[in-house]
């Protein structure tokens, strides 16, 4: 099993999120945008680097303001 680990850049104080799905993964990061102005990314190309991460074609992300990553093991 594999979970996803998203790290939010919040200065000497980076905010750490693990998700089990891609869906929770996208829902936290469009959360996110919404108060944290320093994280910025387009929708699409967000779930799109979230789907190739599912498959095993990418595992890592480094965005404006966040990284996500694939990790191995449950949340």
């Amino acid at each position: 099993m594999k979970h996803y680990e998203i790290i939010i850049e919040n200065r000497n104080y980076p905010l750490t999120y693990r998700c089990s799905t891609i869906a929770e993964a996208f829902g936290c990061l469009m959360e996110v945008s919404g108060w944290a102005s320093h994280v910025r990314f387009d929708p699409d190309g967000l779930m799109e680097t979230l789907v190739s991460m599912r498959f095993g074609k990418t595992i890592s992300h480094n965005g404006c303001g966040y990284y996500i990553s694939v990790k191995d093991g449950e949340v």
